[in-house]
């Protein structure tokens, strides 16, 4: 099977995230199967799973080629073709996820057959993921395995669409979700109450004086924009406008560049919700807020003088390296400690929009570059 008719089939599995991906992961295993590769299967969540693949020699030193498998709903999208059938149109290959980012694990699978597996002196090993677009879960599943994984790999290579061009630095993602408890009561009775959405409000106020001092914070030029960025993205609270709002919810993220002390700054605002909870308790005692991390993964920050880095441009035949502010696994497997880059088929541009796809070229261009990349190992 080409490249083609492997995108083809992947895409063809409705694995959008928090969805089962169960039915891919075994098409995957049963490919590897056919060139006598062994595949280990994870269950993180029920019916979800990481997959892992050693080829070659049990010796350390290789190299890990990743992607995730989860796409991006299409719910309320515009699509002119069958988001779950790949489509081609002259040069552009349409269909979810072709860009974002079944093309890369296309590429990757299709050269398995050409690959001298005898003659391998390092090992390739191959990890595909789950739930990565919802910030990264099935990867930090997978964590205490990398830590202990054994013959122990160099690098990492992440696929995820860049063009085709070298990323080794990305930010991070910290999502939050903040739950105000008040004391409901007729709005005519406003003392006999305590507005959770007063509270809420005072602490949306806070981040946004706390988004100011990161704005002034040490940046990183090469981001766009060059600081952390916090956004509350949902607000939920108050049943009637007669009614004094018993309780308030607040989800929000930080997006951390790779010199920012998070811990500092999350540490600050457990103060001040710590603060807060007070305040509301001197009114009333049964007041409450909690505070929940729901994800974290860290950003990424590779060396340019690292090993992974030129070896990457050699085979490129580049000179320039790129940096996104889009997050990736990229962090996960950097912290666990393989130099690890980005760089994969397609562009960001297209990814998770309708009628998503990806140019013929860019797999090409993904398949040359794997191809000198394994030629590494032998």
């Amino acid at each position: 099977m080409n490249t083609i008719d492997i995108l083809s089939k992947l895409i063809s599995f409705k694995t959008i995230s928090e969805l089962s991906n169960k039915k891919l992961a075994q098409y995957i295993s049963d490919y590897l199967a056919k060139y006598n590769i062994k595949t280990q299967l994870f269950e993180g969540n029920p019916g979800q799973f990481n997959l892992y693949a050693k080829i070659g020699p049990d010796v350390d030193g290789g190299i890990i080629l990743s992607g995730h498998t989860d796409v991006v709903p299409t719910e309320g999208q515009n699509w002119i073709t069958n988001p779950f059938e790949l489509v081609k149109k002259k040069n552009k290959l349409f269909g979810r996820g072709s860009c974002d980012m079944k093309g890369f694990i296309a590429v990757v699978l299709a050269t398995i057959p050409k690959l001298k597996i005898s003659k391998l002196k390092k090992p390739l090993h191959l990890i595909f993921s789950y739930d990565e677009e919802i910030g990264c879960i099935g990867i930090q599943k997978l964590i205490p395995f990398l830590k202990k994984i054994k013959p122990k790999p160099s690098f990492c290579i992440v696929g995820e669409p860049t063009e085709m061009k070298l990323v080794n630095m990305h930010k991070g993602k910290k999502n939050f979700l903040v739950s105000f408890k008040g004391i409901e009561s007729h709005s005519s009775l406003i003392e006999n109450g305590v507005n959770a959405i007063d509270y809420c409000a005072g602490f949306i106020n806070f981040l946004k004086d706390l988004q100011k001092i990161l704005i002034k914070t040490k940046s990183h030029k090469k981001f766009d924009p060059p600081y952390p960025t916090i956004n509350i993205g949902k607000i939920q609270g108050g049943l009637a406008v007669n009614i004094i709002p018993e309780n308030c919810e607040l989800e929000f993220e930080i997006r951390d560049t790779p010199n920012l002390n998070t811990e500092k700054i999350i540490n600050k605002i457990k103060v001040f919700l710590k603060k807060t909870e007070k305040e509301m308790k001197e009114k009333n005692k049964k007041c409450s807020v909690n505070f929940k991390i729901l994800n974290n993964f860290p950003p990424l920050e590779t060396n340019e003088k690292k090993k992974i880095i030129n070896l990457a441009l050699e085979k490129l035949k580049s000179n320039s390296i790129s940096t996104v502010s889009f997050g990736t696994e990229a962090g996960v497997f950097n912290k666990v400690g393989f130099e690890t880059i980005v760089c994969g088929p397609g562009s960001i541009e297209q990814a998770h929009k309708p009628n998503e796809y990806i140019e013929e070229t860019q797999l090409k261009k993904c398949d040359e570059f794997l191809t000198k990349i394994i030629d590494f190992l032998y």
